[in-house]
């Protein structure tokens, strides 16, 4: 067939030339001509076998039918990564940063938490319109080991620093000689909350499909066990829960306030079972013992949580031409290529994001990809 006579008013291929033009036969159809051929089927000028002056049988083998369109690029944004900060509310944060108690009325100002929150404020301040935040405290059912199951202080959600800040005053003490302290501390179940943590995250997967992260920051010494005293040591369920998240596709950053021995040895196992240990440094978990250098962690954290997560678009078309299953991705309009390793991947099986690996992720997070485009590629049901 010669190439000129193809003809479609309105579509985007003209010729066979065209690349990602695809082409399927006509079905049969009458047409009214003398020399048969006049119409093919799929409305495309068609060349027929001859039909003679009466009978008409043009288009019975023409070409033309159900011609594909061209290819759609869309730009891409990155995805907000929704990040739960599961945050110790035992009685142990008001100790100071040496794990030294200050009497019954704790040390105030000085303490663990009276680091750690106002750290959390400021940066959530400055990263809500970047991140989806969300808080939780354990214990947060009653003074000793309730943690709820289902429930959150604040839920994930954009814009969230003023919500995130009034629960955590609710939770401060803001009388006596322990002002700044943590209100009702309790024991820390780090097991029960780090579960709870993930049931939340997956029940919010089944209406979105952001990256999704829990921050627990805490001073270790874990307790609350599923058996035995609500005292008693419980680094193991409190690791075992950190790597079920892992294992289940939410990663945990692990920040901590301790003077060493067994609660920092509980830190450094759930870091490393977290999925992003701190590398090169004396601790695996991120250790700080001041608001600044709290701060300066959870910036680190955010940064590394937001990079190469990137939204797929809605298809351009609904007749099944395009789809996300069939798609291109560029970078500055260079290919990057569907690759585990140094490229691009689908997030997961809703086929509604993309994550970049490597190369292509060091290239976004260098500045050195500044547009990520995806392109439909069509084709012919």
């Amino acid at each position: 067939m010669h190439s000129s006579i193809i003809v479609r008013v309105g579509a985007l291929c003209v010729g066979l030339a065209v690349v990602g033009c695809g082409f399927s036969p006509a079905k049969p159809g009458a047409s009214a001509g003398t020399n048969g051929g006049v119409v093919g089927a799929g409305g495309v000028t068609g060349i027929g076998n001859f039909g003679g002056t009466t009978s008409g049988q043009g288009g019975l083998t023409g070409q033309g039918g159900n011609m594909g369109c061209a290819t759609f690029p869309k730009s891409s944004s990155k995805l907000p990564p929704d990040i739960l900060i599961v945050l110790d509310a035992s009685g142990s944060m008001n100790e100071d940063a040496t794990n030294t108690s200050c009497g019954t009325a704790g040390c105030g100002a000085a303490s663990k938490w009276a680091l750690m929150t106002p750290a959390i404020n400021q940066v959530v301040a400055d990263t809500q319109t970047e991140v989806n935040w969300g808080l939780k405290f354990f214990a947060d059912m009653n003074t000793t080991c309730g943690v709820s199951p289902n429930t959150v202080a604040v839920n994930i959600a954009p814009n969230n620093a003023t919500a995130i800040a009034t629960a955590i005053t609710g939770r401060t003490s803001a009388t006596g000689t322990g002002a700044g302290g943590v209100l009702n501390g309790s024991r820390t179940p780090t097991r029960s909350a780090e579960s709870a943590a993930v049931t939340y995250l997956n029940a919010l997967s089944m209406t979105e499909t952001n990256p999704k992260f829990i921050v627990l920051a805490t001073d270790g010494s874990p307790n609350c066990p599923a058996t035995g005293n609500s005292d008693s040591d419980d680094t193991t369920g409190a690791v075992a829960a950190v790597t079920a998240a892992h294992n289940a596709g939410i990663p945990t950053f692990v920040v901590g306030i301790s003077a060493g021995g067994a609660p920092e040895m509980a830190l450094n196992m759930m870091a490393v079972q977290g999925g992003y240990p701190q590398m090169g440094a004396a601790t695996q978990y991120y250790a700080v013992s001041d608001t600044a250098g709290f701060a300066s962690v959870l910036r680190t954290l955010v940064g590394m949580a937001t990079t190469c997560n990137f939204s797929i678009p809605t298809p351009p078309t609904n007749d099944g031409t395009t789809s996300r299953e069939d798609i291109s991705v560029t970078g500055n309009d260079n290919a990057i290529p569907q690759d585990a390793t140094n490229g691009w991947t689908y997030t997961d099986n809703t086929h509604t994001s993309i994550t970049l690996h490597g190369s292509a992720c060091d290239a976004v997070t260098a500045g050195t990809i500044t547009t990520v485009t995806i392109i439909f590629n069509c084709h012919v049901p």
